[in-house]
């Protein structure tokens, strides 16, 4: 038997814990909260009986500075000490159900579904199992690796082709000017939602063609007088010609037209009787004065005919229907229009120069024809020129207004979707050949292949573990059965078969509710049929079974390990049952565990038909930096309910034990909600402030049970107006209030005293 753990030093959170005041004793329960040292205490006691050194070297303390020891002293003087890495002497009677049985005798640390083929439980013996397991632990934890490998990277492939399968998206053709059909793509759609306002804009105009008169220049340049006295034109022709003057006609005849006066106005001379003056009179005549005022006007004739206004309302014309295609040329290409302004205006000058040519001929020869048929001519060439100009400039406006009147046709039957679909399709080209992208393709054709390799090497691991599985099931499938029974457990292993194909090779199935589920698949089968709690059920059961088939179990210390970890109500009671039995059959049984009913409940069992003097309680508490040593513990008391908690401390405060008088003061309250929680159950709601509670209780009425404590809400009120200032819920200063122990002893006797005798 272990009598003593005298110290453990450097092993998890036993970083230097002494127990040598704390004797075992047959039956010895170690209760613990989770993380305080239950699971090192159980690897200490496994690695001794095992003598397999590597469960404590593992475990040592992380940030302590104490060499690794623990000194175990058992029956007769014997000791077992681990100190410089070993044990001196092994103590294979400890036989070990935790954590690490499970994990090295139930495959995959106690998962029994054959959704996840390295949880099933594996029921071994020997090292071939161990040894069977951790390889298929390899093979499975690399098949793990592998296969989220290869759904990592497919999920980041999914992410990029949402809508499109994994094959698909591959398959894409690349687009080298996708970005540049994406600009047009979105042009169109823009352009289509605008449709009204780009249907409403203006079309461009054409040039108005210009005329060009001449006409009455023309009829004036030819008009010559034959009215004339022909003697007066010699008279007068002589006598110009003997001057040979440019002009001089003109000048003769505006002087003339002062001729009324009697002298000369050039020198004074009397005109009377002068014959070139008698000629002068007779030539120019009222005929001739009115062709010389139509000559006088052909100036301003030819002026208005060849102004460069022509050609500036055309220039202004074409640079309005410019304007309105440069508008249009963000929708559709259009050819912008040409207007040879240059040429426009060197042929009008043409015709200006002509013209003026021949009035100039005309002014200097006022009597003859001028403007031959040739200069007429030559003017219509000209303006055809001119003309030729406008009716190019127009035709390439008429196309432009072809161009955008069938842009507005087709913009009418723009599907919007279409284009975002073709979009999407560009935007899918573009991601598919991102070089990341491509790379990712690369990883998951690598990753494809490390997956299938990692299967059939797992399958392989799979295979060689369950011929061993099922060897030791049929070792032990009686009382495996028998205790899974005991447990309610709803499978059972009806038979286990052997066969030989390249070494041993066995299968066996499970039968739940009638059904046989096999191990290595079928309908139904493992994936759906184990329960966490049958999981360790199972394990336990074999472990059990293990146990009680030792011939030599009466010498055997057997150690357990939280064993109702997932355990419902029943197999928690069974637990208890099977474990009672071990107790009476073994030397020693030492529980581990975190449920302290659990532990009260199992020594309540022991201590019917036991001696309470062989019963030890022990707890592992926590100490200075967070390590954990051992310690006595009262399990009744840790197991009282907060209510007689609260009456336990006022009972030892008014019977003069020590007690810390706040938290006496803070235990008033509770103690009397619980009382009337307890009196009147079921009719007091929950979650209410004591006040609230009293309020409850004075508002009741017949036939309420709550009016037979009308008579102390009174003195309930009292006893809460003091205790209620230690409480945060109705004093935020409550850690500052003083306690006197005077008065606080009165509050607590009349606290009793409404409990006891129901009276204030």
């Amino acid at each position: 038997m272990l009598e003593r753990i005298h110290r453990i030093k450097g092993i998890g959170l036993l970083h230097d814990a002494d127990a040598r005041a704390h004797g075992l004793k047959k039956a010895s329960f170690i209760y613990a909260d989770n993380g305080r040292g239950k699971s090192t205490l159980a690897s200490l006691f496994r690695s001794c009986s095992t003598n397999k050194p590597e469960l404590l070297v593992n475990r040592r303390t992380i940030d302590g500075n104490n060499d690794q020891e623990a000194i175990l002293q058992f029956s007769n003087g014997q000791y077992s000490s681990f100190q410089n890495g070993s044990w001196d002497v092994e103590r294979p009677e400890l036989l070990v159900f935790d954590a690490d049985f499970v994990e090295q005798n139930v495959y995959a640390g106690g998962q029994v579904t054959a959704d996840q083929r390295k949880n099933l439980l594996k029921f071994a013996l020997g090292e071939n199992a161990v040894v069977a397991q951790q390889e298929y632990d390899l093979a499975d934890n690399n098949a793990i690796t592998a296969a989220r490998s290869l759904r990592e990277t497919s999920n980041q492939l999914e992410v990029l082709h949402r809508g499109l399968t994994q094959t698909q998206f591959e398959r894409i053709v690349e687009v080298v000017d996708a970005d540049d059909q994406i600009s047009v793509l979105n042009g169109k759609i823009a352009e289509a939602q605008n449709i009204g306002l780009i249907q409403a804009k203006s079309l461009p105009q054409e040039l108005v063609m210009p005329a060009l008169n001449v006409d009455d220049i023309f009829n004036i340049l030819s008009t010559s007088l034959e009215n004339i006295d022909l003697a007066a034109e010699q008279r007068v022709k002589e006598h110009l010609n003997i001057h040979n003057k440019n002009r001089l006609e003109k000048w003769i005849s505006d002087g003339h037209a002062y001729g009324d006066e009697g002298n000369c106005l050039y020198c004074n001379q009397p005109l009377e009787g002068v014959e070139l003056i008698q000629a002068y009179r007779s030539y120019f005549n009222q005929d001739y004065n009115q062709l010389k005022s139509d000559v006088s006007r052909l100036k301003g004739l030819i002026k208005a005919s060849c102004s460069n206004q022509i050609v500036d309302r055309l220039k202004s014309r074409f640079e309005n229907a410019s304007a309105v295609i440069d508008g249009w040329q963000e929708h559709v290409e259009i050819t912008p229009p040409t207007f040879d302004e240059s040429s426009a205006r060197d042929a009008l000058s043409s015709i200006g120069d002509l013209l003026n040519s021949l009035r100039e001929s005309k002014e200097v020869n006022l009597l003859d024809s001028v403007g031959s048929e040739e200069d007429r001519n030559e003017v219509d060439r000209k303006w055809q020129e001119v003309l030729n100009i406008v009716v190019a400039c127009n035709d390439s406006i008429s196309n432009a207004k072809a161009v955008i009147a069938d842009y507005k046709n087709n913009l009418a039957a723009i599907r919007i979707d279409d284009l975002r679909d073709q979009i999407r399709d560009l935007e899918w080209a573009k991601t598919r050949y991102r070089q990341d992208v491509i790379d990712l393709f690369s990883q998951l054709a690598l990753d494809n292949r490390q997956d299938i390799a990692a299967k059939a090497e797992k399958q392989t691991k799979k295979d060689a573990l369950n011929q061993i599985m099922q060897a030791t099931l049929e070792s032990y499938k009686g009382r495996i059965n028998e205790l899974l029974r005991g447990f309610g457990a709803q499978f059972l292993i009806p038979n286990i078969d052997f066969n030989y194909r390249g070494g041993l090779r066995s299968d066996y199935v499970l039968q739940m509710r009638g059904a046989s589920i096999a191990l290595n698949g079928g309908v139904p089968d493992f994936k759906n049929s184990l329960s966490e709690g049958d999981k360790r059920t199972l394990a336990f059961a074999f472990f059990i079974a293990s146990a009680e088939s030792d011939t030599d179990l009466a010498s055997k210390i057997i150690v357990i390990d939280d064993p109702m970890c997932s355990l419902d109500l029943n197999r928690k009671q069974q637990t208890r049952t099977v474990l009672k039995r071990l107790h009476d059959n073994c030397e020693q049984i030492i529980v581990l565990a975190h449920d302290v009913h659990f532990l009260r409940n199992l020594r309540d069992d022991v201590l019917r038909t036991g001696n309470p003097n062989n019963v030890k309680c022990l707890k592992v508490k926590a100490v200075a930096n967070r390590y954990s040593d051992f310690d006595e513990i009262n399990i009744d008391q840790e197991c009282e309910s907060a209510y007689f908690k609260c009456h336990r401390m006022l009972d030892e405060y008014i019977a003069g034990n020590a007690q810390s008088s706040m938290e006496v003061a803070r235990s008033i309250r509770p103690m009397l909600e619980g009382y009337l929680h307890r009196r009147f159950p079921g009719l007091i709601n929950s979650g209410l402030l004591f006040g609230e509670i009293v309020n409850q209780i004075n508002s009741a009425h017949f036939p309420s049970p709550l009016v037979y404590a009308q008579n102390i809400t009174a003195e309930l009120n009292e006893i809460n107006r003091y205790a209620g200032q230690f409480h945060h819920d109705t004093n935020p200063a409550a850690d500052q209030v003083q306690v006197i122990d005077g008065e606080l002893l009165n509050f607590v006797e009349r606290a009793i005293k409404v409990i006891h005798a129901g009276t204030p």
